[in-house]
């Protein structure tokens, strides 16, 4: 498998898993944010099975999930175990609001840069550089090569490492990307709502950083 051979030569064995989330309705504050959750590789196989313990599935999507008062639980019982104090996982947020004239593309980019560039050099809430990034793939192969571009360009410019690596996966393959999933939807939730249930759990852990 892809992932698993990346996963084993991960530098430093440690991996970022992000997922996006955004608001841009002309008649809305308008927002894009990227999530990483960062954990080690070595816990990855725990990680995984404890999350197909909370959800009881192999599949889990937040923003369905808050639609009914069970999915609700299940989803505030999904960041209870992220933030338990258990484990290691972090996790940092880029924001960036109004997204602006230049609309979500170029917002979408200026989070990935941001995010991308905190685990590179290991800043604030992440301690220790990670390299390895597994990105929720987009559906369309010029949205999966937008972002692809997104990283070489910061390879080119010097903004990160050559190590540093995107890899795509669906959630169907790697039920670990449904952590930033997560936090993406716990962030939003607070920003549009004011809602704190799921941010609750796991507020120690999240560091949200405004992008410029």
């Amino acid at each position: 498998m892809r992932l698993g051979d990346a996963y084993r030569r991960a530098p430093n064995s440690r991996v970022a898993f992000l997922d996006e989330s955004f608001e841009v309705a002309e008649d809305r504050t308008t927002f894009y944010l990227v999530s990483a959750v960062v954990t080690d590789t070595t816990e990855i196989d725990v990680l995984r099975d404890g999350l197909i313990d909370v959800v009881g599935d192999h599949y889990w999507h937040t923003t369905e999930s808050l639609l009914t008062p069970s999915g609700r639980k299940r989803a505030i019982e999904l960041a209870e175990y992220l933030g338990h104090d258990d484990g290691r996982e972090v996790a940092v947020v880029a924001c960036k609001a109004p997204i602006g004239e230049a609309g979500g593309d170029a917002a979408r980019q200026a989070c990935i840069e941001q995010v991308a560039q905190a685990l590179c050099t290991g800043a604030g809430i992440v301690q220790d550089p990670v390299h390895l990034m597994v990105l929720e793939q987009r559906e369309t192969l010029h949205e999966r090569s937008f972002d692809n571009m997104i990283i070489s360009k910061m390879r080119k410019a010097g903004a990160i490492c050559r190590h540093c690596q995107l890899m795509q996966a669906s959630p169907r393959d790697e039920s670990l990307l449904w952590l930033p999933d997560l936090v993406s939807s716990a962030v939003r939730r607070q920003m549009t709502h004011q809602e704190d249930d799921l941010l609750g759990p796991i507020f120690e852990i999240v560091e949200v950083i405004d992008c410029p």
